[in-house]
């Protein structure tokens, strides 16, 4: 059976990100299975996003109060091999989400299952998910030093033909990319 995670976007209001990730300290540090929590340094900010498997059932998120405006709850399926765990992996770390094409999710799957191993020796995924409810969407996560690393490691990886996987493009709608910046007790910096 595959692992599976699930990740919570919190959408904060103009200015109270910090608030928003003060609070969250209480909520997450210690408690099994917290993977990560990341603020938006680049594409829609004034998100916080929190990485859990499981999540814990007594879980209490901070609410308006401090900031937040919603919150989402993505599941997720692990594929390729990659299994996120707190250490210390970079100040910066890319977030993609890509709809998945109807009809696609086998074979969507299939592709990254096959090119993660090749373009992990250029630089590996924390991790490689296809949504396990809501709509069909493939998302990973990438961690680096820093944006130069990143952009260094994807000029590379594509060069070297391990990346795009070869035949996803057509099977993928539209993507949202997000750069995310842990948070100082993020298990996974």
């Amino acid at each position: 059976m595959s692992a599976s995670v699930e990740t919570f976007v919190l959408t904060c209001r103009s200015g109270s990100v910090p608030q928003v990730v003060a609070a969250l300290e209480a909520h997450l540090v210690g408690r099994a299975g917290f993977l990560g929590c990341w603020t938006t340094e680049l594409g829609n900010l004034n998100e916080v996003v929190v990485m859990f498997s499981p999540t814990p059932a007594d879980l209490v998120w901070p609410g308006n109060e401090v900031g937040v405006e919603r919150i989402d709850r993505h599941g997720w399926t692990l594929i390729a091999d990659t299994k996120p765990a707190p250490g210390t992996y970079g100040g910066a770390y890319e977030f993609r989400i890509y709809d998945v094409l109807p009809g696609h999710e086998a074979d969507v799957a299939a592709l990254m299952e096959a090119a993660v191993p090749a373009r992990a020796t250029i630089s590996p995924a924390y991790a490689v998910m296809m949504s396990s409810d809501g709509p069909s969407r493939l998302a990973h996560f990438w961690p680096y030093g820093d944006l130069a690393e990143r952009a260094e490691k994807r000029k590379e990886a594509v060069a070297s033909g391990a990346w795009p996987p070869k035949g996803i493009l057509p099977m993928l709608g539209t993507m949202r990319n997000a750069i995310l910046t842990p948070v100082a007790y993020s298990p996974s910096i």
